[in-house]
C-alpha cells in the first residue's frame, strides 16, 4: 500500500500516469549532472545501475530512442545549507512534464542515494514491484511461476521507509537560476610603517584604503597615505622630508573562506616627496614627483557584522631614484638622502565591508 501510494504521488506530480492502464513502461533516458562542489555525490552510471537493480531489469535507452527523458542534477545550496537534487521529466518533443526536488541536511550527499533511486524508478515504471536496495525479489514474487493464481496473489517485497517531503508539489516550471554573488566593497583606516621611503631607520604614517571585489574577475583597491616628516641629519638646519601619495591596485588573487579573505595586488603609487631645511629653507626646499610600482598581500578578517580588521605587507620599487644633496660653505657636496631601490611597507587597518 505504501509503495502504491508513493507511486501515485510521484506520478501525479510529474504527469507519468497519462498512459493507458497496463501499457508497457515508456522507454526512458537518464541524464545526471553533479554540480561544482558535488563531485563526491553519486555519479550517473552508479545511479542508473541502482535504479535498474530496483526495477529488476534494464531500464534506460540512449536519448535518441527514449519516449521520456529524465534529467537531474545535485548541488549544495549554500544559502539553505542542504543538498538539493532536482529531477525534471520531459515527454516526446521535449515538452516539460514536471519536476521534483529532494533535499537533505546531512553532511554526506550520499545519504539521499536511496531516495533518488526510488523516485527515478517510480518515474520509469510506476506499476513496477521494486526490489529493495541490495536485496532480491521477495519470496512471493519468486513463486509467481508456481501454482495457478499464485502470481496474482504474490505481493511485492516491502519497500524500505525513506524520508521524503510531506507533500509532493504539483508540476511547476523550472526554478529560476540562483542569483550571482554580490560585489563586496569596503573601506578601512590604516596605521602604516615603512623602511626606505624617507630618511631614518623607520617611517610611520596613516592611510586610507577602499576595495571592491566582483563575483568574478580581479578586485580593485584605491587609497592614499601621508607619512610623518623625518629629518636627515642631526645638526641644526638639516633638511626634513615628507611624503604623500595615492595608490591604485589590481588584485587578481582573492581567496575567501568564511569570514577571512586573502588578496594579492599589484599597482602603482603616485605622489610627491617634499624636502625643506628649517634653518635655511631657501637652500633645501624642493618637491619631486614620486612614481613607484607596488606589490602587496593582505589578510582581512571579519569580527562582528561588517566590521573587519586587516594586515598587509608590501614592497615599493621607484622608477627613478632621486638623490638629495647640498654644497656647504667650503664648496663640498654633502649627500642627504637617496631613495632605496626597494622599500617595505607594513599596514594595520580597521574598516567596514558590505555585504
Amino acid at each position: 500500500m505504501r509503495s502504491a501510494a508513493l507511486a501515485l504521488l510521484v506520478g501525479a506530480a510529474l504527469g507519468s500516469f497519462d498512459r493507458p492502464a497496463g501499457a508497457a513502461p515508456r522507454a526512458s533516458s537518464l541524464a545526471w549532472v553533479r554540480m561544482p562542489g558535488a563531485e563526491a555525490c553519486i555519479d550517473a552510471r552508479t545511479l542508473a545501475q541502482a535504479v535498474e537493480r530496483r526495477l529488476g531489469r534494464g531500464a534506460f535507452v540512449p536519448p535518441t530512442r527514449g519516449e521520456m527523458a529524465i534529467e537531474g542534477r545535485i548541488e549544495r545550496s549554500q544559502e539553505a545549507g542542504v543538498w538539493r537534487a532536482t529531477i525534471r521529466v520531459f515527454g516526446e518533443g521535449g515538452a516539460a512534464i514536471g519536476s521534483r526536488e529532494i533535499e537533505a541536511g546531512q553532511v554526506d550527499c550520499r545519504a539521499i542515494d536511496e531516495q533518488l533511486e526510488l523516485v527515478i524508478a517510480l518515474l520509469v515504471d510506476p506499476d513496477a514491484a521494486l526490489v529493495p536496495p541490495g536485496g532480491a525479489v521477495g519470496a512471493a514474487a519468486a513463486t509467481a511461476g508456481g501454482a495457478p493464481g499464485a502470481g496474482a496473489a504474490a505481493q511485492p517485497a516491502p519497500r524500505p521507509s525513506i524520508a521524503t517531503k510531506a507533500a509532493l508539489p504539483p508540476a511547476c516550471p523550472p526554478a529560476p537560476a540562483a542569483p550571482s554573488a554580490p560585489w563586496r566593497v569596503g573601506g578601512a583606516v590604516e596605521a602604516m610603517g615603512g623602511l626606505g621611503l624617507t630618511p631614518g631607520p623607520a617611517n610611520v604614517g596613516v592611510g586610507v584604503r577602499a576595495h571592491a571585489t566582483p563575483p568574478r574577475g580581479p578586485g580593485f583597491a584605491l587609497g592614499g597615505a601621508l607619512w610623518k616628516s623625518s629629518v636627515a641629519g642631526e645638526v641644526p638646519g638639516s633638511p626634513a622630508f615628507s611624503l604623500a601619495y595615492g595608490r591604485l591596485s589590481v588584485c587578481p588573487v582573492e581567496i575567501a573562506r568564511g569570514g577571512t579573505a586573502l588578496s594579492g595586488c599589484a599597482g602603482a603609487m603616485v605622489g610627491s616627496l617634499r624636502v625643506e631645511g628649517p634653518a635655511v629653507q631657501s637652500r633645501f626646499r624642493h618637491e619631486r614627483l614620486v612614481f613607484d610600482l607596488s606589490l602587496d598581500t593582505r589578510v582581512r578578517r571579519r569580527f562582528v557584522g561588517p566590521l573587519f580588521g586587516a594586515v598587509g605587507l608590501g614592497i615599493a620599487v621607484p622608477l627613478a631614484r632621486d638623490g638629495y644633496f647640498y654644497t656647504d660653505e667650503a664648496g663640498e657636496r654633502r649627500d642627504v638622502f637617496r631613495a632605496s631601490p626597494v622599500s617595505a611597507i607594513l599596514d594595520l587597518g580597521l574598516g567596514l565591508e558590505l555585504p
